[in-house]
């Protein structure tokens, strides 16, 4: 099973729009993400997000792509600084490939805790619109891939 952790793309300030929708440049990022993981043949059996605007305009662009015809919920456990057990816990139980897409520190806690055990252990360098790849080997997570939007071209 892999799980994929998803920072939503960039936002616009809180001054700017209360709910801070996704900028324009992250609503290119979102769309180059998601025709990149399209081309890749990526797919999953779930996405959801943290209900927070911007995330779920990143998980619906993504969604169109890996998860085509369907539509990603909101999820409770995930805000920028709950525990990451309940996710964890979700992972483990998912039954297929999950995409999640929410905010940091969350998204930095949540690799740390797959990778060393720890939600303080060594991070990954998550930037907005950023997807980390892990998958779940025996009782292992593996860094399958992170992709960063600087590294897709546009289509």
């Amino acid at each position: 099973m892999r799980l994929y952790l998803v920072q939503h793309a960039n936002a616009v300030s809180k001054d700017t729009d209360p709910l801070r929708p996704l900028s324009d440049a992250g609503r290119k990022d979102a769309f180059n993400m998601a025709a990149f993981l399209r081309t890749a043949n990526i797919t999953v059996n779930q996405v959801v997000h943290s209900g927070k605007l911007r995330a779920e305009e990143t998980a619906n662009a993504l969604a169109e792509a890996v998860w085509p015809g369907q539509t990603p919920e909101a999820m409770d456990g995930i805000e920028p600084n709950d525990p990451t057990e309940h996710l964890y816990n979700a992972a483990l139980t998912a039954g297929g490939d999950l995409m999640v897409v929410g905010h940091m520190p969350f998204m930095g806690r949540m690799a740390a805790r797959c990778l060393t055990g720890a939600e303080d252990g060594a991070t990954v360098a998550f930037e907005p619109g950023a997807v980390l790849c892990l998958e779940r080997q025996e009782e292992t997570w593996i860094l399958d891939a992170f992709i960063k939007p600087s590294m897709v071209v546009e289509p």
